[in-house]
């Protein structure tokens, strides 16, 4: 039986994310597509939420193709560090805006952890 890859569940998040926040922000990326690209995201306010929402989509399809290549090498030292990290922010995104995404990463994170801690006990 095949177990199923952290890193391409991290992918999927990612792809989600990217849909999810097209959608949710398709008023704000309009905006932001009619108008001059440079200086066109301020620090604060809808622009900023919209463009920080779409660039974590790449950077979580990044992470699990990366989880996906330490998976095949048998790197359980970045699957670990990858559980941790990933666990972590998920309880803190979690606590902080529940109604999220952020448990699918709690989620990941344990399965990561629980597969590392097996590893080391064979």
């Amino acid at each position: 039986m095949t177990r199923t890859s952290a890193g391409r569940l991290l992918q999927v998040v990612g792809v989600a994310h990217g849909v999810i926040g097209a959608v949710i922000y398709r008023d704000v990326l309009a905006d932001i597509g009619r108008g001059p690209a440079v200086g066109s995201v301020p620090e604060r306010g809808d622009r900023a939420a919209a463009f920080w929402f779409m660039a974590a989509a790449p950077t979580l399809w990044l992470g699990g193709r990366l989880l996906r290549s330490a998976e095949e090498h048998d790197d359980v030292p970045a699957q670990r560090a990858a559980g941790v990290a990933l666990a972590a922010v998920g309880v803190v995104g979690t606590v902080a805006m529940p109604k999220s995404g952020f448990p699918s990463l709690v989620g990941i994170g344990g399965v990561l952890l629980r597969r590392a801690l097996r590893s080391t006990d064979a």
